[in-house]
């Protein structure tokens, strides 16, 4: 009989932190631990975007897409290179970081990448023994070194001139243009060097001829048989945005006409591939170039709840049977069958397992986290119960807020005092979690950070109802983690306010919970973001484009004088 107050069961949930994120996951265990469908939906040939907030899983994608591939190469030869570029972000000052300069090094260390883990591989990719590896990586390495020859001519030169009309320094471009390596060891080919100074201008100016280096990258996967390589590129979102499109227009220009597939995991709100100029579109195009492959709202219980119900059922099995031999054995034949259907309410009572499901809000790492602190909850009640019950869940909600969430919301301010108008309005007046935004402030950059900081969590789009006519809404909801510790009429809301808060599973009952207008308008004058427009008398935006390019009041676009 299954007992969680089983001491295995006990031991096995301790052990399941070791795996929250998938930097920690053993190399071979990707695949095995995937929950869902998705790599299904990556595994081709196609250049793709994984939009996804944190704990999302963008991550573990990639890296079971990796293994996923290395499994099939001798049938299919896609090889997968893995690449974090946190590792490769130059050192930079603020005052020398313009984004074609910033995008050239990226360029140029992501090639870096792409060699030497072909080099490193060698071995794998020619199906070498170790006597073949001895005779033949020699002439492999003095093949490679000759393409490498032309391809750092295209990046030396007195000056470079790039994307734009910016020129680099001579001394700047010699830093820039170091060697690119060849090793069976790869290293960083130019390790402190990253930083530039300043020096005077040569006159000689040389374009990098992205026709050259295209020819060149793409004769690689030539001289190994290589079908096609696959880039996974992580934490797109570390690069700064300003510097993304660029980056985005070099890798395009660089590889999009060869052998190569890029699939780019980046943070929803803080990702930016491309823009349009007056006379072209700069990066890639979304649809066109790139395709988008959104993970935020997959698996949204209050949309569909079965499915969101199996996914975490899924994940929560496949964590603790790769920890737990007695699981495995537990769960086999015909219990292995029904432990894919019912693992997780072995856990739960049904209200509790409705409440994660809803707070976890989609994000895997969140849900595991709460597990954990449920659970822990749980036994600290030692109340008799066989299954986490609702308290326990609330509890750990609370928690987890204050542990992952509440330091970043207070640094920043003006975020946070949205999250306490939002709160205050919805949480405390209309006793409600769910509730709808017009469409047109789905940019607002603070409604952006809440989202980024998964405190307000973006359900639906385009939401209509017919109590307001002609006006498309979105559907969001409040972390109910974070209702007892922010600071809105006493330190911390008591438990019975939140027994009487309506978590909802549906969307007909929020028709009515709206922020409009006045909401936002009275926060922008609050934060000191808005002023009163002298012809309208509306609180005028200074964060909208209307103001900020052509200083219009962005309510009847009338010319302010006192615009910047």
């Amino acid at each position: 009989m299954f007992n969680v107050h089983d001491e295995g069961i006990k031991n096995t949930i301790e052990k399941l932190s070791n795996i929250i994120r998938a930097e920690n996951i053993d190399n071979s265990n990707y695949v095995e631990l995937y929950a869902g469908e998705e790599i299904n939906k990556i595994n081709n040939i196609k250049n793709q975007i994984i939009y996804g907030r944190r704990g999302t899983g963008k991550t573990h994608l990639l890296k079971a897409l990796q293994e996923t591939l290395v499994e099939s190469f001798d049938k299919e030869a896609y090889l997968p290179i893995y690449i974090d570029l946190r590792k490769l972000l130059p050192l930079i000052s603020d005052s020398e970081n313009n984004p074609t300069y910033y995008a050239v090094i990226m360029f140029k260390y992501i090639i870096q990448e792409i060699i030497d883990s072909i080099i490193e591989n060698i071995s794998f990719i020619c199906k070498l023994n170790e006597w073949e590896e001895k005779v033949f990586v020699g002439k492999i390495r003095t093949e490679v070194t000759e393409l490498l020859k032309d391809l750092n001519y295209e990046f030396n030169g007195y000056s470079i001139k790039k994307i734009g009309d910016i020129q680099l320094s001579e001394e700047e471009t010699k830093r820039l243009s170091g060697s690119l390596k060849l090793s069976l060891n790869p290293e960083g080919s130019l390790d402190a060097k990253k930083q530039s100074h300043k020096t005077v201008t040569s006159q000689e100016t040389k374009y990098i001829s992205f026709a050259e280096i295209s020819n060149i990258v793409s004769k690689l996967p030539l001289k190994f048989h290589i079908t096609r390589v696959f880039c996974l590129l992580d934490e797109w979102s570390e690069i700064p945005i300003n510097v993304q499109p660029y980056l985005a227009e070099l890798l395009k220009r660089g590889f999009i006409t060869s052998k190569y597939t890029f699939k780019i995991a980046a943070i929803t709100t803080r990702a930016k591939v491309g823009f349009k100029t007056e006379n072209k579109y700069l990066g890639m195009e979304d649809g066109g170039d790139v395709f988008g492959f959104p993970l935020d709202n997959r698996y949204v219980f209050e949309i569909n709840k079965q499915t969101t119900r199996d996914f975490f059922n899924e994940l929560l099995y496949k964590h603790l049977s790769d920890i737990s031999d007695e699981i495995k054995i537990e769960f086999r034949g015909d219990k292995l069958n029904r432990a894919k259907n019912n693992f997780i309410n072995l856990y739960f009572a049904n209200q509790a397992l409705r409440e994660i499901l809803i707070a976890s809000a989609g994000i895997p790492r969140d849900f595991i986290n709460l597990f954990i602190n449920a659970y822990d909850k749980f036994l600290l009640n030692n109340s008799g119960n066989k299954r986490i019950g609702v308290k326990d869940i609330r509890m750990a909600t609370i928690d987890w807020y204050e542990t992952d969430k509440k330091e970043e919301v207070d640094s920043n301010i003006y975020a946070k005092k949205l999250l306490e108008k939002i709160v205050n309005e919805i949480i405390i007046k209309k006793k409600k979690t769910h509730f709808l935004i017009p469409e047109k402030y789905s940019n607002e950059p603070h409604l952006q950070k809440l989202i980024d900081l998964r405190v307000v969590h973006l359900r639906k789009k385009g939401y209509s109802h017919k109590g307001v006519s002609g006006v498309s809404f979105n559907v969001y909801s409040v972390d109910y983690g974070c209702y007892t510790v922010l600071n809105i009429h006493q330190p911390k809301l008591d438990t019975d306010l939140i027994s009487q808060i309506d978590i909802i599973d549906n969307f007909r009952e929020i028709r009515r919970v709206a922020l409009g207008d006045d909401f936002f308008n009275e926060f922008l004058l609050e934060v000191g973001e808005g002023f009163n427009c002298p012809f309208c008398n509306k609180p005028v935006n200074t964060n909208h484009l209307a103001y900020q390019k052509q200083g219009l009041c962005n309510n009847c676009f009338e010319r302010l004088s006192n615009a910047s």
